[in-house]
């Protein structure tokens, strides 16, 4: 079973996000940081940046950040739905 990715959505992660401490999505390379409380809140594994932030970033670009773009890659088909 597969887990989505709290940025992009993608099921990315193989264990609930809650447990993936420090996972870095490849799709959209967010650092799951099970530490804020929020997704307005900023993360320190993220350079500050919030999860809403890094959302509205994936949406723009392909990545939580600009500068991360060379980092990132497609979701693979079994990532698009979690489905193995």
């Amino acid at each position: 079973m597969k887990y989505s990715c709290p940025c992009c959505g993608y099921y990315t992660f193989s264990v609930p996000k809650e447990d993936a401490i420090a996972y870095i999505c490849p799709v959209c390379f967010w650092e799951n940081d099970i530490f804020t409380l929020g997704d307005d809140e900023p993360s320190d594994e993220n350079r500050s940046l919030t999860l809403n932030e890094a959302r509205e970033n994936f949406k723009q670009f392909g990545a939580c950040s600009r500068e991360l773009l060379v980092h990132v890659r497609p979701p693979k088909v079994d990532e698009l739905t979690g489905k193995q």
